[in-house]
């Protein structure tokens, strides 16, 4: 449904080129719904030029709803505020996608309907502040704009109900899932999962907060997580001007490459399945370590490397990766008959081995980087993305493991991430001299690993970084060079601009032996807002972690958490930065 009202500043803005709203203020400062007012139809009824269209604008009263989890949909927290929900689209055209026969799997390529599509949240109270969350994956799927930063908490605490403004958006293309990658058949599509949907977006965002508040907003907030702090990053270096504070968690900045380096472990795991373990797809890459086998790496690792360097304490916790010396090979029992879960195999300690290393080329050149041995190695969090099967539907009663990591199990490296798109490609078959160039092509447009920050730096922005030391996606060491790279490029030092905080024992964005919780929205704000700069973070172990409710420091790179000698080794109080 679309009833129009004109607003004839709006339209000529738009007319033109959406880019162009930056410089324009909607021809009014008069506001179309005055927060005493709360009309959300106010923004239904408003036609925001041709490519930009409301679909829906609904009133939610003030505890009615509470945010709901992003993977499984059930209410957490506390209620929400009253506000109203907008959804749109930017650009909606008929474009391509690839699609498979159910019967006999042949790939086609047929018409497919596209939109930019958004989700903005605008309070009835609003504190003048507008927050982007970041998507994921491969985007695909339109999730509520509450406006998540905690890690650990997700949902249950949230932008929104602290008066933000929120925005989220599907990237560009709606899917079934946010693995499904058939939009890569249409190079708009691609553009617009690269970096075009976090610019549309952001600035019909704000004009929308020009035309219902009176305003724009006073500060902007961009947070995401993995493909989020890929955008995140995306932003402060494409788009310097959009926001004034960024929080990029474990970002895909150098996606592609570790695309390239997952797929290599994929081949190195397949190696070593037991015989017969397959799936419809291949070797079951799930049997390649058992359970027992998970919990003897990740307790091995922690029995060399718990007190080492400038960890002091023997908690679990790895403070200090770097200067873990671990070896599989000496310091892993190796079977000399069953594995009874004391032991690996000679072809299981070489394979964990190469995957720490980083996957290399045929002469041996790495594909991408290599990974901290950390105390989440091994852990369920490292597990479900390193060799644990997606769940595929073959029929609506039969469900199997894919049998692959989650990044390689998706759509992404045939579909979207390879030039030219190919929709048949075989995971398994990865060819490590020349398939890499193929996905360099697409990152070109997705990758985000510019240390020229210049023009964020000059009008103020604010970056913030964290990664888990267990991501077994995209590595810590890469994000640590990174942040080495853009001090390099600043005369040494780039923390007056930009803070990286690593996360001893966390995975992919959250989960493992960690203490995974903790709020960088506000650390940010106090940096952007009062120009107090974070040093620390007060981090908070999860309720299936060894020690539910331990807290710890989380120190801006290159410091680590160290204890100081005496009281509780499960307060953070008795820890500093060093």
């Amino acid at each position: 449904m679309n009833h129009r009202i004109q607003f004839a500043a709006l339209v000529a803005c738009f007319g033109t080129a959406i880019a162009t709203l930056q410089g324009c203020g909607g021809g009014s400062d008069a506001p179309l719904a005055p927060a005493a007012s709360f009309d959300c139809a106010a923004v239904a009824n408003a036609a925001l030029g041709g490519n930009v269209k409301v679909t829906q604008s609904k009133r939610v009263e003030a505890n009615t709803a509470k945010p709901v989890d992003p993977f499984t949909g059930a209410p957490v927290g506390e209620f929400l505020p009253a506000h109203c929900v907008v959804q749109g689209e930017i650009n909606a055209r008929t474009g391509k996608a690839f699609s498979a026969d159910p019967v006999t799997h042949a790939v086609s390529v047929v018409d497919a309907p596209y939109a930019i599509g958004f989700e903005l949240r605008l309070p009835k109270d609003w504190n003048g502040r507008f927050f982007f969350q970041g998507g994921g994956g491969l985007d695909g799927v339109l999730a509520p704009a509450f406006g998540i930063f905690d890690p650990q908490q997700g949902a249950a605490t949230n932008a929104l109900s602290r008066g933000f403004a929120v925005v989220s958006t599907d990237g560009g293309h709606r899917g079934t899932s946010a693995f499904d990658g058939n939009f890569g058949a249409d190079q708009q599509a691609r553009l617009d999962y690269a970096y075009n949907a976090l610019d549309q977006v952001t600035l019909t965002a704000k004009d929308v907060l020009q035309q219902y508040y009176g305003k724009r907003p006073d500060k902007s907030y961009f947070v995401g997580c993995s493909n989020g702090g890929r955008q995140a990053m995306m932003a402060s270096q494409r788009f310097p001007s959009y926001f004034d504070g960024i929080v990029a968690g474990d970002p895909g900045f150098d996606f592609m490459n570790a695309v390239s380096n997952t797929l290599a472990d994929v081949k190195t795991l397949a190696a070593i399945v037991p015989a017969g373990q397959v799936t419809p797809f291949g070797p079951d890459l799930s049997k390649a370590y058992s359970l027992a086998d998970r919990a003897l790496i990740g307790s091995a690792i922690v029995a060399k490397c718990d007190v080492k360097g400038r960890d002091n304490a023997a908690d679990g916790i790895i403070s200090d990766p770097q200067a873990c010396d671990f070896n599989p090979q000496t310091d892993i029992p190796t079977c000399t008959g069953a594995n009874d879960g004391t032991c690996l195999s000679a072809a299981q300690k070489t394979a964990l081995a190469a995957m720490t290393a980083g996957g290399k080329t045929l002469s041996g050149a790495a594909l991408y980087s290599d990974y901290y041995y950390d105390a989440g190695v091994g852990s369920p969090a490292w597990s479900v993305w390193k060799l644990d099967g997606i769940p595929v539907p073959l029929s609506p009663t039969l469900t199997v493991s894919l049998g692959l990591n989650q990044l390689a199990g998706m759509d992404g490296p045939g579909k979207v991430f390879s030039t030219p798109a190919n929709p048949v490609f075989d995971p398994f078959g990865f060819a490590a001299d020349s398939d890499p160039a193929k996905f360099r092509e697409f990152g070109r447009l997705a990758d985000a690993t510019s240390v020229d920050l210049s023009s964020f730096k000059a009008r103020g922005g604010k970056l913030m970084i964290y990664n888990g030391n267990s991501d077994p996606l995209f590595s810590s060491k890469d994000i640590a060079h990174y942040y080495q790279s853009l001090a390099a490029a600043n005369g040494g030092n780039a923390a007056d601009f930009a803070r990286l905080f690593l996360v001893p024992g966390m995975g992919h964005c959250s989960g493992g032996p960690a203490t995974d919780g903790f709020d960088p929205l506000t650390a940010l704000q106090a940096w952007v807002e009062q120009g107090v700069a974070p040093d620390t973070l007060l981090a908070k172990a999860g309720p299936f972690t060894p020690w539910p409710g331990r807290t710890r420091p989380l120190c801006a790179f290159p410091k680590v958490a160290v204890y100081k000698g005496s009281g509780s080794l499960e307060d953070a109080a008795n820890f500093a930065c060093q």
